[in-house]
This record gives C-alpha cells, structure tokens and sequence, in this order.
C-alpha cells in the first residue's frame, strides 16, 4: 500500500512523507461506518481500506492521511444523497 501510495504522489508531482507506521486502519471506516475487509484480487472493493489525503492539496504528508474505505474515498463519483450526507457530516467534523 505504502510503495503504491510512494508511486502514485511522485506520478502526480505532489509531496510524500508518510511511513507504515502514518498509515492506521481501523476497523470500519470512520465516514461510512462500514466494515472493512482486505480484499483480494484485481476490480473495486467498496469496503476495503483506502489511504485518504484528508486536505488534497497537501499530498501524502504527516497529519494529512488516514484509512477509509474506497467507497467514501469514490463517493464524489456515484454517491446516493444518504452517503453525501455522511462525507459532509464528516468533513465538518474535520473543519476542512
């Protein structure tokens, strides 16, 4: 996770400095309140963890990351009014 999150910020040209021990992931995910689960195999898995650049114009950096699950982290894309509700919920609690 750690190496694809390394390769995808020097992709993008934007900072990185995390390490393993920067990357936590609990149990459900703290927007959805889903369980998470480590899938296996190629495709999309709503409830796997994914690594969120909680401010994205700061990158990968201390402070700036925490694991969610890939769908809140693809909500923007698809999301029902209930689960855009839960992100706002979420992101004022974060007072971004």
């Amino acid at each position: 996770m750690l190496a694809r999150l390394k390769h995808r910020a020097t992709k993008a040209g934007i900072p990185f400095d995390i390490d393993k021990d920067d990357i936590v992931i609990p149990t459900h995910c703290p927007v959805l309140g889903i369980k998470l689960h480590w899938n296996q195999g190629k495709g999309y898995h709503p409830d796997s963890p994914s690594v969120d650049k909680i401010n994205p114009n700061l990158g990968y950096v201390k402070g700036n990351v925490r694991v969610i699950s890939a769908r809140a982290n693809l909500l923007k894309n698809d999301a029902t009014i209930e689960e855009l509700t839960k992100v706002l919920e979420d992101l004022r609690a974060l007072n971004i």
